[in-house]
């Protein structure tokens, strides 16, 4: 074998090395962002599929698989509801629910009106 086609397969090789780590960054830790983008998407979904669920009061933000969701909803039971729908998705990591109950929730809760709690 000559130098030349030596050369050429020692490119080769180098140009195979190199397309093989990138899609091994771009698979690991690179797509990190998507992987997240993704996960924003199927719980947003999953939230909205949900008729027990006000969805459009809430944000959802993901990093890393750890799912932070703020908003107000106007029971507890919604909010427990929530936390059930976001855990039961694949990729959740962690779920930081900092979804809360409007000032005047107790007054127009069924819970406390049923035994005269008010």
């Amino acid at each position: 074998m000559d130098n030349a086609m030596k050369n050429r397969f020692k490119n080769f090789g180098l140009l195979i090395s190199l397309i093989f780590i990138a899609g091994f960054i771009v698979s690991g830790t690179g797509c990190g962002v998507a992987k997240d983008t993704q996960l924003q998407i199927k719980i947003k979904e999953a939230l909205r599929e949900d008729r027990n669920v006000s969805h459009d009061k809430l944000i959802v933000n993901v990093k890393d698989g750890i799912v932070t969701i703020t908003g107000e909803l106007g029971t507890q039971t919604e909010i427990d509801r929530v936390t059930e729908i976001v855990m039961a998705i694949e990729g959740v990591v962690e779920l930081k629910n900092n979804i809360t109950l409007p000032d005047d929730w107790h007054t127009t809760n069924p819970t406390f009106l049923d035994y005269g709690l008010i």
